[in-house]
């Protein structure tokens, strides 16, 4: 099979540049409403459709944002994968201080009912 070169860049000069300095304060934002999403999640973990569903933020900046997060060692995958609501597999974050959790009750932490002893 034959390699192909990658696609030319179609944007005019100096936009993306614009768009990324645009979008930084808004990133930020983004970012700690998917590590909050996560962090709630607690061991049951979150994936990229959830918070998607959770915060409201599209699909196209869920995935970058949780790639930084991944990049800044605040969340993992956690190995495990559930079904997206196209039936698909997709991995399931969880806060980086919550990977040695075994989430034994697949119910979020959020929607679990406290009992106390």
């Amino acid at each position: 099979m034959p390699l192909t070169p990658p696609a030319r860049h179609n944007a005019p000069a100096g936009t993306s540049r614009v768009s990324a300095d645009r979008i930084a304060g808004h990133a930020a934002k983004q970012r700690a409403d998917v590590l909050a999403v996560i962090v709630k999640a607690g061991a049951f973990g979150a994936t990229d459709a959830e918070i998607e569903a959770a915060t409201g933020i599209r699909a196209q900046s869920v995935s970058p944002r949780r790639g930084e997060l991944r990049a800044l060692g605040l969340v993992v995958d956690s190995g495990r994968r559930r079904s997206t609501p196209r039936g698909r597999p997709a991995a399931v974050w969880v806060a980086a201080s919550l990977a040695w959790e075994s989430p034994l009750d697949s119910t979020p932490a959020h929607h679990r009912k406290e009992t106390r002893a």
